[in-house]
Parts: structure tokens; sequence; C-alpha cells
């Protein structure tokens, strides 16, 4: 039996970013795809109500133009096909490939030989989005040898634990608070052959009672990282390194002054479209 999707995409900029995004929220609307400036939900044809009443309440309550906004239904078949048709693997500094499981035959070893595949249709974290990007370029360029264990904040499918482990860090843990990731997270890794070396819980940061890890990674937002900084700070061990992204460009100067306050030194900024990563480490 033949059927069809319902699909919505919302251009999306500084100003109305997480006004979009608590607009889905409300709906229930966790499964998101952000990809070049555009939050894509897809649901099935019963659920189309709830499309089309998220399109009329971004523009009538949230102010959103409606020439941003985008509504469709497409066949089941030709919906896969020509979405999985846009989907290439993303290559991190010559270190990291991301891909998904279509692709495995097709990728350019020679560019780099991490391999990690990723499904991007789930949860957060696909290394199609231009934060995960940033902060694998941050991994890449400054974790080190005698960097052994690290934490994934807010993991999505724990591909920065997955990246971590792949880089020579003999274990991670990774939490996060929605059910679907951490089932995503489970077969992610195992399906990267880490299990073994990354720990997985649901759970908040306050939460885990581990401690004194060489690095923390979070890609989550600045809402939820800057009241976490301080306890993010005790959980690392002196000189510890942050990772940190999910951040606007107009933020910036409020993560910097935050770092510091809060016991960190702002080695590196840095920037695609509009989102910033932040390398960091403690102060003694």
């Amino acid at each position: 039996m033949k059927h069809s999707y319902i699909e919505l995409e919302i251009a999306f900029n500084e100003t109305n970013y997480d006004t979009i995004y608590n607009r889905l929220y409300l709906e229930g609307i966790t499964t998101i795809l952000e990809d070049n400036g555009i939050i894509r939900i897809s649901l099935t044809e019963e659920n189309s109500p709830i499309a089309e009443k998220i399109k009329m309440d971004l523009i009538e309550i949230d102010k959103i133009a409606p020439e941003n906004i985008h509504l469709g239904i497409f066949d089941d078949k030709d919906w896969n096909k020509e979405w999985e048709k846009t989907i290439e693997p993303i290559y991190i500094k010559d270190k990291i490939v991301v891909y998904p499981s279509w692709k495995k035959n097709f990728l350019d070893i020679t560019r780099a030989n991490i391999l990690i595949e990723i499904d991007p249709k789930m949860s957060f974290g696909t290394g199609h989005n231009e934060t995960t990007q940033l902060i694998l370029e941050d991994m890449c360029e400054y974790i080190e040898p005698g960097d052994k264990s690290m934490l994934d904040f807010g993991c999505g499918t724990a591909i920065l634990a997955i990246a971590a482990v792949k880089l020579g860090m003999e274990k991670a843990i990774a939490i996060e608070i929605d059910s679907d990731s951490i089932e995503n997270a489970i077969d992610y890794t195992e399906t990267n052959n880490v299990s073994d070396k990354i720990l997985i819980y649901k759970a908040d940061l306050q939460e885990i009672d581990e401690k004194d890890f060489e690095v923390i990674c979070a890609n989550i937002t600045s809402n939820v990282i800057i009241p976490n900084l301080d306890l993010m700070y005790n959980k690392l061990k002196p000189d510890g390194k942050l990772f940190i992204t999910g951040i606007l460009v107009q933020e910036k100067e409020e993560l910097m002054s935050e770092l510091r306050s809060n016991g960190f030194d702002v080695i590196n900024v840095n920037q695609k479209a509009e989102w910033l990563s932040f390398f960091s480490k403690k102060t003694q």
C-alpha cells in the first residue's frame, strides 16, 4: 500500500531560530533535520493537520514570513529516493568522514580514514548541521594522545562520543534526556563498533556522578550551556578541554564573558554560517 509524507520546510535565521524550535517542541515535534539554513520535519499524511497548524502558528503568532515556509506532500517511495540523493558524506579536516549507510561504498578514503556512519533521519547530530561540523573540526584540531576520557553532554546520536573514541580516546560517556535520541545513540555506537567504549545514560548533567574528564563536548544551545558551565568546570580535570557549539554569532560576547567568569580560557572561536564553536581550557 502506498503512503505519503508531509514535509514542512522552514527557512531560519539568527533572530527566529529559537522561536521556530520552540513552536515545534510545543507541538511535540522532536524529529528535526537542519541543513543549510532550512529546518525540515516530515510527518505521516494522517498528521497533516499538525503540520498545517504549525505553519499557521508560525505565520500568525510567531510572525515568520509565509514565503519562508513550505508545506508539501510526497509519495513515500519518491520522497525517500529524492531525499537520499541530497545527502552526501561530510569530510572533516582530512580525518573524519560522516556518511549515511547508503553511501558507504562511495567514500573517498584518501580524504579521511576515520569513518562514522550516521543516517540523518532521527536525532540531532548527523554531521550535516553546521554546529556538528564545527565541533568535529575543533575536536580533530585539539584532541591529543593524552586525552583519555570525554563527556558528550546532550549527545543526540552520540556522534561526538563516537568521534572522540575513533580519534583515540579510551572511553566516553554520552548523556541525553530524549528517549528517541538514546535509542539512536545506542544503535550508532553499535553500528560504528565503539559500544564497548561508550556508556550512554538517559540523564541530565547534574544527575551523573562521573567526573575528572579530560574533555567535555556540548552541542546544545546557549540557554542550556551557560547555566551548566560551573558544573562542567567541576567535572573536568585541571587543564581539561571544553568544546561547545550551538551558539549564534550574536551571542559571542556573552559566551566569551560567561566562559571566562566560570574559569575557562577561550583558546579558539570558529564560525560557520550563523553558528559559532568555542574551544576553551579549564584554568588551574
